[in-house]
């Protein structure tokens, strides 16, 4: 496992369009017996086609082993989950990051309101009365 990581960072520092690159989700947590989870985060943007290219890339050298993301195309709340419980494994340029952090903390700070209501309702069992309608 730790050798897919490190062929994944090595194609990642050689590659212009990549930012960073970060691990999370169980692995990050230390939890034990589950599978890999790891982010490329890029440097500007790009278009949904360019972007699903870059990720073609990564697959082969990551096999079946890695489940990949590209940041830029995960929703929000899951972004904002890998800010806050992520490991950064790799990073090129440390400001950028930041700039790019803090953009989505903006974008969901705006947002979390609805997002948190969503989730309130869900629990309270309100999604049953819309399924139904």
């Amino acid at each position: 496992m730790e050798k897919l990581i490190e062929n994944i960072l090595k194609k990642a520092k050689e590659d212009k369009k990549v930012l960073a690159v970060a691990l999370f989700g169980s692995k990050a947590r230390k939890e034990p017996n589950k599978d890999i989870d790891i982010c490329i985060i890029l440097n500007k943007k790009h278009d949904n086609l360019e972007m699903s290219n870059i990720i073609i890339s990564y697959l082969g050298i990551a096999k079946e082993k890695v489940d990949l993301s590209i940041f830029q195309q995960l929703p929000l709340y899951i972004r904002m989950r890998i800010l806050k419980e992520g490991k950064i494994l790799m990073v090129k340029n440390e400001s950028a990051l930041y700039d790019l952090a803090f953009s989505t903390i903006k974008e969901f700070d705006s947002y979390k309101k609805l997002y948190y209501m969503y989730l309130k309702e869900v629990g309270n069992g309100s999604r049953k009365n819309i399924i139904k309608n």
